[in-house]
């Protein structure tokens, strides 16, 4: 690939960042957003003392890195959501150029690493992780994931100080970020294998420090939320197995849910008939499948679109060297055009974020008055927890159980009313269900567009069961019927989401 290539890569890397930067300053807050940019509003002692959900000494997750950074924006504009969103395309683009940066310590062609930067940037796997704001958990670990592993190269190469004091750091950042990260160690053990450096000091060293600095924060891990680890999956060969295989075919996905298999296969199938021609890639290709399998594993068995923001800067780094071949101009020209179609569907999938967040904003303020004059329990039932538009990537979250903590943030004075989220709606579309009041509370059955989703109590069990809760109880009967018995005073009031719309139900005496 010549200057001229270059350039334009360079070009369509700018625009692309105009372009989500621009699209992501319109997106409000939606679901997680709310409670933990209240809980990151606390403060600095705050967000080194508690885990990710605001509790001590009860396990979960700890990333104050994450939290002081939201600190950080809340400082800068209190709950106005453009600065957080901005914030985020920022990290992704600085990842991005990690990414390049990465890709010339394994000796990578400046062209090639620029092609995998810009395919990490609109890869739409990504959607969840740059413009739902919780999603810099994703971003800041694996800015400080790659920043280590390329500062462990500069010191392997120089063993100079600086180096090894920011590897450090590094390591501190990204374990401080997501629990994603502890397989730092393993991938830079990668690293120096592929380097064949297993004999010099500099690599033995800055492997020692990063094990160090991982005990370290497994201590502090263990003295804030008495755990060591927070959130792993039980152990299962045959899930791990299947989440790999899924996350491999989801790397590339779109819209088109098979490109990602496609995409993989044809990858393969180009670099054994590179291979038979002569082309050698002296083992980058291997050592790229471990650093992936490597930042891969701690996801396995909880996969979510989100957890495969770290790995993918490996598939990408991956797919470029094999496309990106100057004896194959028409692999090239195939690789511009997915770019083209990837930012594409990024920049549409943004604009359905966006639409989401007006849904949720319109939300709130149709509630707005209810819970405003409400003196006793205001009941929201059927609460839509995410909406996935036709054509969508994936679906939009919107509130799950946020609703009272997006209440709170908007009123300018305190709420009155005490919120009781009944029971969620995962929308698929126009939602409508049928409504029999009875004389406790009412029966429901949804007559087309969406299920039923518990959280909590009812995670993962199948009807007919039966949810016991303070506000009453709710009895599930088959995955689109339940009735809500409700423990009422008369200062309560009862809102229902139907056809789009919340209205106020009158609950029989």
């Amino acid at each position: 690939m010549g200057p001229k290539s270059l350039t334009f890569l360079k070009l369509c890397a700018a625009a692309a960042f105009a372009m989500l930067a621009w699209i992501a300053s319109g997106i409000s807050l939606l679901d997680d957003d709310w409670g933990h940019l209240k809980l990151a509003s606390k403060g600095v002692v705050f967000a080194l003392t508690t885990g990710w959900e605001g509790l001590v000494g009860q396990g979960g997750y700890y990333r104050p890195a994450v939290v002081l950074s939201f600190y950080l924006d809340y400082l800068i504009g209190g709950y106005a959501p453009a600065i957080y969103h901005i914030h985020n395309i920022a990290i992704h683009a600085g990842c991005a150029y990690l990414v390049f940066f990465f890709a010339r310590c394994l000796t990578i062609d400046t062209a090639v690493a620029w092609g995998a930067a810009l395919l990490f940037f609109v890869l739409p796997i990504h959607t969840d992780s740059i413009f739902w704001i919780v999603g810099r958990t994703d971003l800041l670990c694996a800015l400080f994931y790659l920043s280590a592993l390329i500062l462990f190269f500069k010191y392997m190469q120089r063993g100079s100080t600086g180096a090894l004091l920011g590897l450090a750091a590094c390591s501190v950042l990204a374990f401080f970020s997501k629990e994603m990260a502890v397989s730092l160690p393993i991938a830079l053990a990668a690293l120096v294998a592929y380097c064949k450096a297993w004999k010099t000091a500099p690599a033995r060293r800055g492997l020692a420090v990063v094990c160090i600095v991982l005990l370290a924060y497994f201590g502090i891990r263990w003295l804030v939320l008495g755990s060591v680890l927070g959130g792993t999956p039980h152990v299962s060969i045959i899930d791990w197995t299947r989440d790999g295989v899924k996350a491999v075919a989801k790397f590339g996905m779109s819209d088109i849910w098979w490109l990602g298999i496609a995409l993989v296969v044809g990858s393969a199938g180009i670099f054994i008939f590179q291979q038979g021609r002569g082309i050698l890639y002296k083992g980058r290709p291997f050592a790229l499948i471990f650093l992936l399998g490597a930042s891969l594993a701690p996801a396995l068995g909880h996969l979510h679109n989100w957890y495969l923001y770290l790995p993918s800067a490996f598939f990408c780094l991956g797919i470029s060297t094999i496309w990106l071949n100057k004896k194959q101009p028409i692999l090239c020209s195939l690789f511009a055009v997915l770019i083209l179609y990837y930012g594409v569907v990024i920049g549409r999938e943004g604009f359905f974020w966006r639409d989401a967040s007006q849904m949720s904003e319109n939300t709130i303020a149709n509630l707005m008055p209810h819970a405003q004059t409400t003196t006793g329990t205001l009941f929201v039932c059927n609460v839509p927890s995410a909406w996935t538009p036709p054509g969508a990537f994936s679906g939009k979250p919107l509130f799950a159980y946020a609703l009272k903590n997006a209440l709170a943030m908007r009123s300018p004075q305190p709420l009155q009313a005490e919120i009781a989220m009944v029971n969620h709606v995962w929308l698929t579309g126009d939602f409508a269900c049928r409504i029999h009041r009875t004389n406790t509370g009412f029966d429901l059955a949804i007559a087309k567009g969406g299920f039923f989703s518990f959280h909590s109590k009812g995670r993962g069990q199948t009807p007919p069961f039966s949810i016991d809760q303070t506000w009453g109880r709710v009895t599930a009967y088959t995955t689109d019927s339940l009735s809500v018995a409700l423990n009422m005073q008369p200062e309560d009031r009862v809102i229902i989401y139907n056809k789009g719309e919340f209205k106020e139900l009158k609950i029989k005496n």
